[in-house]
């Protein structure tokens, strides 16, 4: 009991640490508004862009990154069940700077949906270098979220670690993503292109490779 109520008291005070001050700077505001709301949405064209328009020996990696994010996303809604955790304006802690809903906090969907996208793209050698960037972007929308009053520091805490066991998930299932996923997306991509007749110059096929 008396260490549960120190890590409290240790999250709170981070909070306030990294939370907005009374009269926070313009740029940092507006670069925190900017990552905590639109950095996920550019991460998550990143797969199917390097579907389209990558190595089209990485599909399989990428399938399996699909299925170690789509894991991580999982336990984390197994988490909200299991552990409710009110956010920081709820219990009137810190600065608020933006309107969110009145929800369970623990732990951040945007951290672990960006970490885990990295992770399992730097596991599964689906594309290192895109993967590190992405882990980056990660940190910024977590101290993004904490700096608008969103979050928690042990919210983002908890998204690493689920993040951490995506990553280890789409390494595991990158073999099967390879022989049993792979062969039965590819041809429905395929088939899909040439129904909507969407143009080979924008959209390349296996056979033009």
């Amino acid at each position: 009991m008396h260490g549960t109520r120190m890590l409290i008291s240790l999250n709170e005070h981070l909070f306030l640490a990294l939370n907005a001050s009374a009269r926070p700077d313009a740029l940092s505001v507006a670069l925190a508004e900017a990552a905590a709301s639109w950095l996920v949405f550019a991460a998550a064209v990143l797969v199917p862009a390097l579907w389209i328009w990558g190595r089209q020996d990485m599909r399989g990696a990428l399938l399996a990154t699909a299925v170690g994010v789509s894991v991580a996303l999982g336990i984390n809604q197994l988490l909200g069940l299991l552990w409710y955790e009110p956010r920081p304006f709820m219990i009137g802690l810190g600065r608020t700077l933006v309107v969110h809903a009145v929800e369970n906090s623990f732990p951040s969907d945007h951290a672990t949906f960006l970490w885990s996208l990295g992770l399992a793209l730097i596991a599964t050698d689906a594309a290192r270098r895109w993967g590190a960037l992405v882990c980056l972007v990660g940190l910024l929308v977590a101290w993004a979220r904490v700096y608008l009053g969103l979050h928690f520091p042990i919210d983002m805490a908890a998204s690493f670690f689920v993040a951490l066991a995506g990553g280890g998930v789409a390494r595991i299932a990158l073999p099967a993503s390879e022989r049993r996923l792979l062969p039965f997306v590819q041809p429905a991509y395929e088939v899909t292109l040439h129904s909507l007749g969407l143009p080979p110059a924008l959209f390349p096929r296996s056979s033009d490779r």
